[in-house]
């Protein structure tokens, strides 16, 4: 009889934890992070009854676990990183995109105007209104320049200030991991599930700010890696990340370790997706926005160079140089300097470059990619070391290992400014003016003059070109001295003397002559202003292949383009990270329909279970009542 009742206490028993087990889950439904429970049941050992017959002895409860599985949650974390890293990128990268290629504010717009100007000079050089409009819109366009830069520098602000707010967040979670941990470990019930749904939450919510590896100990506590293996959480005990400032450049921040960097070493999360856009978007964009400035400054100028003012001078710079910069690093433990200059404008890349002393030698990389550039050269005054359009001369002291970041394009766009101030100053004419002389026979005609050689003190000096037959000639001075002698002449070919350049085509006659004089104060030429106003869609950089213009479409273009790209691996992250999800809730989610047929089940099991303590109530009142007659 005891058996009897026994089986039927265990079942009611078991069916009442049951059923408390699944009001739980149904409690729980919308609780995130929880992972539904199930009731383990087990049954007790049977009992020998005489004749060696084995009698069940009822049911127990053997646990109640978490429905969990490890590698499903495991891509959950792996997918969140992802999917956080490509948002952050896309998220940023369409800013840049909408704030460099806007086509009412971008720079395009603003090259286009200035350019634009220099076409309106051209067609009326000596208007003064031409000219003060023409030095408006070069302050106009270096003021754009430099609130393009000063914006990619907030966005940058704003990547610092995440960085520290995205590590604050880490080290709190680390703190509370700890924390569970221990609680965990000291746990006196075999599954702590409330505990380690809460340790799965905070691991869920550390992957969607980096990436880390979590080991999983015997009690149940989680030890958590990130980087190369450098621990956030072991057992009991949390460790801090930080921010430490870049070796190069104070006003960038990363992720650093006791006091180390570990930036390069993340691949996922928010954390990464700041890092990688920092270094894949926005310093390409401010490497190329710059690239486009020192374009628009040499080239402009070397032209402006080349003409002759109102007052009858020389043009001399429109806008401000602009001057590359080398920073050594904050770990070198050398005395070197270096000196950077700009040797060919048109071989200057959209990137920035470390050097390195490896004890014997310098050595020259890519700062982002680290991929080797070729140089020459030895680094002293006389034999500077050149690279890409640089020289570079290096001091005595470095010590193997110092390094220097060396920036040629990017500062570009923050000094960008026009020096020039009157409008007369404006060399719109040839500093030049060839002429036919009025009592030539023959039909040939001479070509406007072109500038060679700034520095020939004799550039200025007007001369005679005179044939003393149809081919040979030979050039005067004013007062008759001939200054070079007999000369071939072929048609067409060049003529070049005291530094200039000129063509004669056709067949002269003898005695035909022309004349190359200075152009003199108030000329109405506007050959120098011609050549300004080309000189936007004349090819500059990359062996004469790129314009300005070029630059110009490929800076938005790229931007465009990083920004579609990234905004594409949202999509495919997105789609993997909600499929990991579904994975996890297939497995660990609460379905109400199931649990609503568990709770009828485990009804009926109570109430059947209440039914046999009433048979065996019963039967033992029966039983009483024989015997006590």
């Amino acid at each position: 009889m005891s058996s009897f009742i026994n089986n039927g206490l265990s079942g009611l028993l078991a069916a009442q934890r049951a059923l408390q087990v699944t009001s739980n889950n149904v409690a729980n439904s919308m609780t995130e992070g929880y992972a539904r429970q199930r009731v383990e049941f087990a049954e007790r050992p049977s009992q020998v009854a005489g004749g060696g017959l084995a009698i069940g002895n009822g049911v127990g409860i053997s646990g109640i676990n978490r429905v969990y599985d490890q590698f499903v949650a495991d891509e959950l974390k792996g997918a969140t990183s992802s999917q956080q890293r490509a948002q952050t990128v896309s998220d940023l990268a369409g800013r840049v995109d909408n704030l460099l290629g806007n086509p009412d504010s971008g720079i395009s717009q603003s090259v286009q105007s200035f350019f634009s100007q220099a076409e309106a000079l051209n067609r009326d050089p000596t208007s003064a209104v031409n000219r003060q409009q023409l030095l408006a819109e070069g302050n106009s366009l270096a003021q754009r320049f430099g609130q393009l830069d000063n914006q990619l520098g907030r966005i940058n602000g704003e990547i610092n200030g995440r960085l520290q707010e995205g590590v604050n967040r880490i080290n709190g979670i680390a703190e509370s991991l700890a924390n569970v941990n221990d609680r965990i470990a000291g746990s006196t019930v075999s599954n702590p599930n409330d505990l380690l749904d809460e340790q799965e939450r905070l691991l869920n919510e550390l992957s969607g700010l980096v990436d880390f590896n979590a080991v999983r100990q015997t009690n149940g506590s989680l030890n958590v890696m990130v980087g190369t293996g450098q621990p956030l959480v072991l057992n009991n005990s949390a460790f801090k990340l930080e921010t430490v400032q870049n070796e190069f450049d104070g006003t960038k921040l990363e992720l650093g370790y006791q006091g180390k960097s570990i930036s390069g070493t993340l691949s996922g999360g928010e954390m990464a997706g700041l890092l990688a856009f920092r270094n894949d978007i926005l310093d390409g964009s401010r490497q190329e926005l710059g690239q486009l400035a020192l374009g628009i400054t040499e080239v402009f100028n070397a032209q402006h160079r080349q003409g002759m003012d109102l007052d009858g001078e020389m043009g001399g710079d429109f806008f401000a140089a602009v001057q590359p910069t080398s920073t050594p690093s904050a770990n070198n433990s050398g005395t070197a300097s270096l000196g950077v200059a700009i040797g060919d404008a048109s071989a200057v890349e959209a990137r920035d470059y470390i050097l390195r002393y490896t004890g014997s030698a310098w050595e020259l990389m890519d700062a982002n990619t680290q991929a080797p550039v070729a140089m020459s050269g030895s680094g002293t005054a006389g034999d500077p070391l050149v690279a890409e359009g640089l020289e570079i001369v290096t001091g005595a002291g470095a010590d193997a290992g110092d390094r220097f970041r060396i920036t040629a394009a990017s500062a570009a766009s923050t000094n960008v400014g026009v020096v020039l101030t009157d409008p007369r100053g404006i060399a719109a004419a040839s500093p030049l003016a060839s002429a036919v002389s009025l009592s030539n026979l023959s039909a040939a005609t001479i070509s406007n003059a072109t500038v060679d050689d700034l520095a020939n003190p004799n550039l200025l000096r007007s001369v005679e070109i005179r044939f003393d037959n149809p081919t040979t000639y030979r050039i005067f001075d004013t007062g008759g001295t001939d200054l070079s002698g007999p000369q071939a002449y072929t048609a067409g070919s060049d003529i070049s003397f005291q530094g200039f350049t000129v063509q004669i085509n056709g067949a002269a006659g003898t005695g035909d002559s022309f004349t190359v004089n200075a152009a003199g104060p108030g000329s109405g030429d506007n050959s120098n202003a011609l050549a300004l106003s080309e000189i936007g869609a004349t090819g500059f950089f990359n062996n004469g292949e790129l314009s300005i213009t070029n630059v110009g479409a490929n800076l938005v273009a790229n931007v465009g383009s990083a920004a579609a790209r990234a905004n594409n691996e949202l999509s495919v992250q997105t789609l993997l990270r909600d499929q990991a999800e579904l994975d996890v809730e297939s497995i660990s989610g609460v379905n109400l329909e199931e649990e609503a047929v568990n709770m009828l089940r485990y009804q009926e099991a109570y109430l059947a279970a209440s039914k046999i303590i009433n048979v065996a109530n019963d039967l033992f009142q029966t039983l009483i009542g024989v015997v006590g007659r």
